[in-house]
């Protein structure tokens, strides 16, 4: 999964920061009823904005309560759900067996295999629904993996199958807004693509691992060229995100979009600025 799609919790209010949590726990019930226990396991706050945007997006009926839940079994847990939250529940479930199987092939463990297996059935059910989008994730997913293989420096090109991967989770149905959604997703998923390179730099290099970002790592204006990098490919998102006709849950949303995708950068550079002053 990505999870970089969270909320700011100190730029919310409580109350909108309660309904954040309660559509986090409504996707939950939507895996638990849709798959089962297991696939609750695999929860993000990446569908579960999702789920918020395309209910405000169509504001299909949506069903409220507070129930017990088996992973917090001491005390009700409010929840929000509706037809938008099956849809994210499915993506969840799709997006999770693709990264199960990246994980049994990294970590070649009986822990990502146990994972992998137990995914498989869930995927198949999914697949059932959406053959055509598992399809395009799919050779997304594969044509990526050869790059990284071959140790392509083309991050156009990576970015760019990130983003084509997530526009088709995004474009929820064909219809007017099709290519908004679309957009949005591919916006995102470009990136989230660089966003990951550039936080997991330092790590992949100490472990041998592919980075895209090698080669202009050394350059001067390093650090100058990621920040505009990044904030140029999450400009198209938000254009698309900005035209769309959203009221409900606007504030969160927003939120998300403004402040919530830039907190693993904020994180890196609070890291260093820490770094810097016990150098000192």
């Amino acid at each position: 999964m990505f999870g970089y799609m969270t909320v700011a919790q100190n730029k919310l209010t409580k109350e909108q920061f309660a309904r954040f949590k309660q559509g986090y726990c409504g996707l939950c019930r939507s895996l638990g009823k849709r798959y089962g226990q297991l696939e609750r396991l695999t929860l993000s706050n990446d569908m579960t904005f999702l789920a918020l945007l395309l209910s405000s997006l169509y504001e299909p009926r949506e069903e409220s309560g507070a129930l017990f839940c088996p992973l917090h079994p001491l005390k009700k847990r409010a929840f929000i759900r509706n037809a938008c939250f099956d849809y994210a529940a499915d993506m969840n479930v799709i997006l999770a067996y693709f990264k199960s199987l990246d994980d049994r092939a990294d970590e070649k463990s009986m822990g990502a295999d146990f994972r992998a297996n137990k995914m498989e059935r869930a995927f198949r059910k999914a697949e059932e629904k959406y053959p055509g989008k598992c399809k395009v994730i799919r050779e997304c997913l594969q044509e990526t993996g050869r790059l990284e293989k071959e140790n392509s420096r083309d991050i156009d090109a990576l970015c760019n199958l990130s983003g084509r991967m997530l526009g088709e989770v995004f474009s929820y149905r064909e219809d007017s807004f099709f290519p908004l959604l679309r957009s949005m997703g591919e916006g995102l998923g470009r990136f989230i693509y660089f966003m990951d390179a550039y936080e997991d730099y330092e790590k992949d290099l100490k472990k041998g691992r592919f980075n895209p970002l090698k080669d202009v790592h050394d350059q001067k204006d390093y650090e100058a060229f990621c920040l505009e990098t990044l904030r140029m490919l999450l400009a198209e998102a938000v254009d698309a995100f900005e035209m769309l006709p959203l009221e409900k849950d606007l504030d969160i949303l927003r939120n998300v979009m403004y402040t919530g995708v830039w907190m693993h950068y904020a994180r890196i550079h609070r890291k260093d600025i820490k770094k810097e002053q016990s150098d000192e």
